[in-house]
């Protein structure tokens, strides 16, 4: 059965944390472990399948998951869940095959602890995944940047080739020329290039067979 609990200390920073756990002995454990700290724990249930149809008013921050075993359906949840609701995983559990490890870091999975629940072990566990999750996610941004970026500078590079072309000046002239309009037009340097290369390809005659 699922139920909603919180913490009952008042504590700057809280991580609104959910609970799936199988085994109620180490779930009230993790409770207990948590009790004081800045883990309030806002969702216990038994199964993945509950949080993909609730509605939260408070807004989770991170999963602790205490299974016997992580089967394929079950890291498949956790990787649609971390899809669309980005946010550290932690995983305890007895299933040390290498293919279930596999899968749970393909799932997105901060923290896969075999054999390893231990109450004192827990928060230090939890800061690592908290921790691994923001470099990770800082890592993803840098990437999409750098990957934005690129993509710019192509497109500002064909701009620059059309306006050679047709002002039949320097790179450098058609740079500057490009980057002042950007200023006047208060536009990002490559949604203009953008613009310039669709309003050259409206032109353009259309070719007869």
């Amino acid at each position: 059965m699922s139920t909603v609990a919180m913490n009952s200390t008042t504590i700057d920073n809280v991580i609104n944390t959910i609970v799936i756990s199988e085994q109620p002995l180490l779930t009230a454990k993790l409770s207990e472990a948590l009790a004081t700290t800045e883990y309030k724990i806002i969702f216990e249930g038994s199964t993945l399948q509950q949080l993909l149809s609730l509605k939260w008013s408070e807004e989770p921050q991170l999963i602790i998951a205490i299974m016997d075993t992580s089967d394929n359906q079950v890291l498949s949840k956790f990787k649609v869940i971390n899809e669309q609701f980005p946010m550290p995983i932690v995983i305890f559990t007895h299933d040390d095959r290498d293919d279930a490890i596999e899968q749970a870091i393909e799932a997105g999975v901060s923290a896969y602890i075999v054999d390893g629940f231990r109450e004192d072990r827990v928060q230090p566990i939890l800061r690592t995944a908290l921790l691994r999750f923001k470099q990770y996610q800082s890592m993803k941004t840098q990437l999409k940047d750098l990957k934005t970026s690129l993509a710019d500078r192509k497109v500002i590079d064909r701009a620059k080739g059309l306006i050679m072309e047709q002002r039949q000046c320097t790179e450098d002239e058609a740079y500057r020329l490009l980057r002042s309009s950007a200023m006047n037009q208060n536009m990002r340097l490559a949604q203009l290039a953008q613009n310039i290369l669709a309003t050259a390809n409206l032109l353009e005659p259309k070719k007869t067979l």
